[in-house]
């Protein structure tokens, strides 16, 4: 995030609005499409955790130390086979994207300054980022097995900061967006070492495939089919704003809702760190002890509750100034109401990892794949009328209440699928909705009156998730099985290397 307020304002300023509605563009290509790995990503952290915790279990715990084994049939084994076939998706969906390239390319509409050879020569260098993207991932997966998180943010660190500031290395040369997807594609390759490198310590057998196996890889692929259309479906719904007002209005104001909504989408980070760490011990516990589902929901969903009502207050009352400051007052005016939007809409994003995550930990992905399924058609209607009409603004309103029909949602079907969540889920299912409600309707008021009703909903539904955290002090009770987990990998010798 620092790295983005830095960059954007002086890519802007460089490249001017067209060029960088494009850069955002290309940013959103390249996010889609680095999860068409099938599924095989997500699966493989939770097919080679699964394994890894089994043989510990079974056997004392020296398979967790790095680079242990069962032979061919051992957690390379698995992990092999996977990346090799995610570096072969890559191929393929960059090959497509390469030969695609002019056509994507006609349908920017630029008014001056960027020809369509500079956009398609910038797709195919964006092409060559794909293979890196998924390769990354797959190993990215086998670290997260191992829970060597701090490693991996790290690297991703690392990749972050390239992705915004490499480009502004070139900027003295050339203002041309090809020098500049050069310097991300750049960035990518570095993470892919980084990883590699990492990965390869952590298991040396990957680099010998003679001893890769076919065992467990039934179990990966089939999670993976249902994982597949996670990652194909629910992208589709977090960039198909971007494409469809492309097609109604000029590549320019395209920016007014992409910088926003690029800078609110790091926020993510919270939540997704969050159910990083509890997707392999949810799908662990699970198995043991049922009811600690309720506990993670508990402790997870209010703690997320707290920091997104926080950062939506923040935005009601700082929002508009901070956005003048940094990009300019007429940029402002034409994005305030969309970050406002935005914000209202990430709300119900990150109350939704916890329990999407669960349901996922339980083995239950098509749970999550089905209903993206049905929201997906009834999201891109909702989402062209709303855009042809009201513009950016409406383009995200309707990416905001897709949000929080899918929080909803999740938060209905989990109990179903996990018994003994149904009364945490309600309660933050009711918190959830009072918090939106309050946000909504200081945003139909508007003014100072709108947004002291906003603020005095955030602050009654902050006090009841605030007293709910400190009467049940739930984040304690989920800490227990994380100390013995901790204590589980002392013993067994490999905490000295994680750390």
């Amino acid at each position: 995030m620092l790295a983005a307020l830095v960059s954007i304002p002086l890519l802007i300023s460089a490249v001017g609005m067209e060029r960088f509605g494009a850069l955002t563009l290309i940013w959103a290509l390249l996010g889609y499409l680095g999860v068409l790995d099938l599924g095989l990503g997500r699966s493989l952290v939770q097919v080679v955790a699964d394994r890894i915790g089994h043989a510990g279990h079974d056997a004392g715990g020296p398979e967790n130390k790095p680079g242990a084994d069962q032979g061919g049939g051992g957690t390379a084994g698995i992990a092999g086979p996977a990346i090799a076939l995610m570096g072969a998706i890559g191929l393929l969906t960059g090959g497509a994207v390469a030969l695609g390239a002019g056509l994507l390319a006609d349908r920017f509409q630029l008014d001056t300054g960027t020809s369509p050879d500079e956009i398609r020569l910038s797709l195919l260098i964006a092409a060559a980022i794909v293979p890196i993207a998924l390769v990354s991932a797959g190993l990215r997966g086998v670290l997260e097995a191992h829970q060597r998180f701090r490693p991996i943010s790290l690297v991703r660190m690392t990749v972050g900061v390239l992705n915004y500031l490499s480009p502004l290395c070139v900027l003295p040369f050339s203002q041309s967006l090809v020098p500049v997807i050069a310097a991300i594609a750049a960035g990518r390759f570095i993470g892919l070492v980084g990883y590699g490198v990492l990965a390869v310590r952590q298991m040396p057998d990957l680099l010998r495939p003679i001893r890769w196996g076919r065992q467990s890889l039934r179990g990966l692929f089939t999670m993976s089919a249902w994982m597949m259309l996670n990652n194909l479906v629910g992208p589709a719904m977090l960039y198909a704003d971007r494409f469809i007002l492309l097609s109604l209005v000029p590549a320019a104001m395209v920016a007014f809702y992409t910088t926003p909504f690029e800078l609110l989408s790091r926020l993510m980070v919270i939540p997704g760190a969050l159910s990083l760490a509890l997707f392999p011990l949810a799908s662990s516990l699970f198995r043991r002890d049922p009811p600690a589902l309720g506990r993670i929901l508990d402790a997870g969903g209010h703690l997320t509750l707290a920091v997104f009502l926080a950062m939506q207050a923040a935005t009601i009352v700082g929002g508009e100034a901070a956005l003048g400051l940094w990009l300019g007052p007429a940029f402002a005016a034409n994005s305030a109401s969309v970050l406002s939007i935005l914000m209202l809409g990430v709300f119900f994003n990150a109350t939704a990892y916890v329990p999407n995550t669960l349901i996922q930990s339980v083995g239950r992905v098509d749970v999550t794949a089905r209903l993206q399924l049905a929201e997906l058609p009834v999201y891109l209607g909702v989402l062209w009328l709303l855009a042809e009409r009201y513009g950016a603004v409406g383009a995200a309103a309707a990416w905001s209440l897709r949000t929080a029909v899918d929080c909803g949602l999740l938060l209905v079907l989990l109990p179903r699928v996990a018994p003994g969540t149904g009364a945490v889920a309600l309660t933050i299912g009711l918190r959830a909705l009072l918090a939106g409600v309050a946000g909504t309707a200081g945003l139909l008021v508007g003014g100072p009156v709108g947004a002291a009703i906003s603020l005095t909903g955030l602050l009654a539904v902050g006090l009841g998730v605030a007293g709910r955290l400190l009467r049940t002090r739930s984040w304690e009770k989920l800490s227990a099985p994380l100390r013995k987990s901790r204590a589980a990998r002392l013993i067994d010798g490999t905490a000295a290397d994680r750390t």
